[in-house]
């Protein structure tokens, strides 16, 4: 199994290591490691990009079932001091 085809099955913390890793040799590596860093950058990029959109759809709809719970809640009277 190639790295691009364990990239899917890598935890969050480990795609932001590979990530940076790969940026970092992009730019100062030696050109055998910005050929690779290159390689695999592009999947890396949008394998974080869809994590991104999936993470953010997840907290629109926490944020939505939120407000809703809030809007049906029976308003909670002040109490006389």
């Amino acid at each position: 199994m190639t790295l691009i085809e364990r990239i899917p099955l890598l935890n969050d913390q480990e795609l932001v290591t590979l990530l940076a890793n790969a940026r970092r040799l992009d730019i100062v590596g030696t050109p055998a490691q910005r050929r690779g860093a290159a390689e695999v950058l592009p999947v890396l990029e949008l394998e974080a990009s869809k994590r991104r959109q999936v993470a953010l759809e997840a907290a629109t709809k926490k944020r939505g079932a939120t407000a809703a719970a809030r809007r049906k809640a029976p308003a909670v009277p002040a109490e006389a001091a």
